[in-house]
């Protein structure tokens, strides 16, 4: 289908293929069966190939489509796009090899000028190969696909028989012919140096284009700049441009800019950048305004000011091509809902509609590269990631949200070997964001599930940055029956349950989580226990809160399929008890408590200790801190200032909060509400003991 407005033939649709599971066939082997067989089978594309009826299939599709030119303007350059295909590429129109491209991620394009007929027929071999376990999956993989290819929160999980189960190979997003302009813009990167004490920021925009031939003469290009408040200015520059790939800056001052800030520090103001000419399509770019810097602390600041990071891992879907707009915004306003401040995208790159819900929301982001545990020791190996991981850079680049960029997850001994080199790459294309070569196991605390205890956390492990922790639990019993089936659900056929990820040994041995007498039971002890370790790690490393703790990050957020992981949203979008603990104990201001005994006389002093945190920079004075039993105030402290960017310590031990002597034994729910000076709650935190009589 042709757009009116764009100079743009969409080749999405039905499409021809033939499966290749040993990759023997060749291009004329496809060509004859076409010939010989008009019935052959469609899948219609976008689709990841699994989504279209290969279940579980690994190797090669040969995909095939027939169609006719648009009616004019095809004269110019053509350019065959793909905007996604996973995971290598051979393509050939009317049967003469263009070229191989590799790489889930990354558009690429191939210029097709002068070959496009009155009917044409376009032929892609997409190869997304099942490594041989034991000697190549999983410690010496070669794919650079990170969690969809290897992953505890996969298909099959970790298993050599079954974790490369349900492939993502396919042609994932459009395919596009562009077509009928002299000029073709291959990508335009937006930096904005922030100078805060001029309050003025630089626009530098580096365009690289293909041209189909030497201008003559200069080409007039219009900068057009739309302010957050509607505001617009044209700026124009006339440029020569020379036959073939070519490169133009232009540099733009903005005064008094209206910077991007998270949404807890203030708006996501986000600028749109028009750049038109007549000699190519127009191009269209969101982009935000901010300085980004972590200091040798690891401390976080965002324009100048200092953000404590409260953060999740996200892997939001495990086919790319089944994650709509829709999903994608559905999903980023529940990670605002949950006063979630930055997501890490965990291992992998996602979909540009994503990062742009992100940029729109105020969502920081700390953007992996698609590199999980470890991969081929070889020259060509390491190449190959240099290259894709400058991809990624480049295609995400003009996105405010990205504040990281992470070159490797849990690499062990290939933080020393090969990350150094990957960490150079990044910085070779970016030195606007902060750049970690890795995030390996030393700040993954999975104390209370791979070891340990929950009560473990008091020592605040592995900071200052903590990329993971968490724990598993079951979804609830509706969406636990869409993932097992019913003969194995219970009693529980514990072989069907790991394949959805389910982790036997840490769930009975580590946290030794009870089944109970019933899936209900299990379910509910389960749930539980995720909630309170959640609780217990979040609030002892926010009351160290810029004092060695600089930023923590849930896992995670919610699952990619059918499956029982670590997860407080399950697939089917069911809150686990675990996601409201991140919303409560994520707020931006929070009243910490720390309960040193849970069970009383009548009368006695009750032992907790009381922080109070602020992430916000704006001061709370003449507040006060009230305290209900059962709905009922009986304490109150007034006189407290809560200063912009700080925390406050009590410790109760020392104020006389008794409990009263009449009070019934049994269960008693308390609650502290911190108030400010109009009387209204900023936040409040609950908390139960239990009142036992005398002896």
């Amino acid at each position: 289908m042709k757009s009116k407005e764009k100079n743009i033939l969409s080749l999405n649709g039905n499409w021809f293929y033939v499966k290749d599971s040993g990759e023997n066939l060749t291009v004329d082997d496809v060509r004859s069966r076409l010939i010989k067989n008009s019935k052959l089978e469609k899948m219609r594309l976008p689709l990841n190939w699994e989504l279209g009826g290969l279940h579980n299939f690994s190797g090669a599709v040969w995909f095939v489509k027939y169609f006719n030119p648009p009616d004019d303007e095809i004269d110019n350059l053509n350019l065959l796009k793909f905007m996604g295909v996973d995971y290598t590429a051979d393509v050939w129109l009317n049967w003469n090899y263009l070229g191989k491209h590799e790489g889930y991620f990354a558009p690429f394009y191939f210029n097709v000028t002068g070959h496009i007929l009155n009917k044409n027929v376009l032929a892609v071999k997409v190869s997304s190969p099942y490594e041989l376990p034991g000697k190549v999956w999983p410690d010496r993989k070669q794919l650079i696909k990170g969690i969809f290819n290897h992953h505890d929160c996969r298909p099959g999980g970790t298993s050599l028989q079954f974790g490369q189960d349900q492939n993502t190979g396919g042609i994932w997003n459009d395919v596009l012919l562009h077509f009928g302009y002299k000029i073709y813009i291959e990508n335009v990167k937006i930096n904005t140096a922030l100078t805060v004490s001029k309050n003025k920021a630089a626009v530098s925009i580096k365009i690289k284009y293909l041209s189909a031939e030497s201008s003559t003469e200069k080409i007039k290009i219009n900068f057009k700049i739309t302010s957050p408040d509607n505001e617009t200015k044209v700026y124009q520059k006339f440029f020569q441009f020379g036959a073939g790939k070519g490169e133009i800056n232009h540099r733009i001052v903005i005064t008094d800019p209206q910077l991007w800030w998270s949404w807890d520090l203030g708006k996501p103001n986000l600028y749109r950048l028009i750049i038109s000419s007549e000699g190519f399509e127009q191009y269209e770019q969101n982009f935000g305004i901010r300085r980004l810097n972590l200091d040798g602390s690891s401390q976080f600041f965002i324009n100048g000011k200092r953000l404590f990071l409260r953060g999740t891992n996200i892997i939001p879907a495990q086919f790319l091509s089944d994650l709509t707009k829709e999903k994608i915004k559905k999903i980023v306003s529940l990670i605002k809902e949950a006063n979630i401040n930055i997501v890490r995208v965990h291992a992998h790159v996602n979909k540009k509609e994503l990062y742009e819900e992100f940029d729109k929301q105020g969502i920081l982001v700390w953007q992996d590269f698609s590199l999980q545990w470890t991969y081929d020791t070889s020259e060509s190996f390491k190449a190959n990631a240099i290259r894709q991981i400058k991809e990624m850079v480049n295609h995400l680049y003009n996105h405010s949200s990205i504040a990281f960029w992470c070159c490797h997850n849990e690499p062990g001994e290939q933080i020393k070997t090969l990350d150094p080199f990957l960490e150079k790459a990044v910085l070779s294309e970016d030195t606007s964001r902060i750049v970690r070569r890795a995030s390996n196991y030393e700040e993954h605390p999975y104390d209370g599930w791979y070891w340990g205890k929950k009560e473990h956390f008091i020592a605040v492990p592995m900071g200052p940055l903590v990329t993971e922790f968490g724990a598993q639990a079951l979804p609830d019993i509706k969406s636990l029956k869409k993932i097992i089936p019913g003969e194995k659900l219970f009693p529980p056929d514990w072989k069907a349950w790991e394949y959805h990820n389910f982790q036997t040994d840490q769930t009975f041995n580590v946290a030794q989580i009870e089944t109970g007498n019933s899936l209900d039971s299990f379910i509910g002890n389960s749930q539980q226990y995720q909630a309170s370790l959640l609780k217990t790690a979040i609030d002892f490393y926010r009351r160290e809160k810029n004092d060695g703790i600089t930023g923590i990050f849930q896992f995670m957020f919610i699952d990619c399929w059918p499956s029982i992981t670590w997860s407080v949203i399950d697939y089917y979008g069911e809150k686990k008890p675990g996601y409201e603990i991140l919303k409560s104990s994520y707020k931006p201001v929070y009243v910490s408590i720390f309960l040193k005994q849970s069970r009383y006389f009548p009368g006695k002093k009750l032992m907790i200790d009381i922080s109070l945190i602020n992430d916000l920079h704006k001061e709370f004075d003449k507040c006060s801190l009230m305290f209900l039993i059962d709905g009922l105030e009986y304490k109150k402290i007034t006189g407290i200032t809560l200063e912009a960017d700080s925390k406050i310590f009590f410790s109760l031990e020392n104020i006389n909060l008794m409990l009263p002597e009449e009070i019934k034994p049994g269960k008693h729910n308390f609650k502290v509400v911190l108030n400010n000076k109009k009387k209204k709650s900023i936040s409040e935190s609950s908390f139960e003991i239990e009142v036992v009589e005398r002896f």
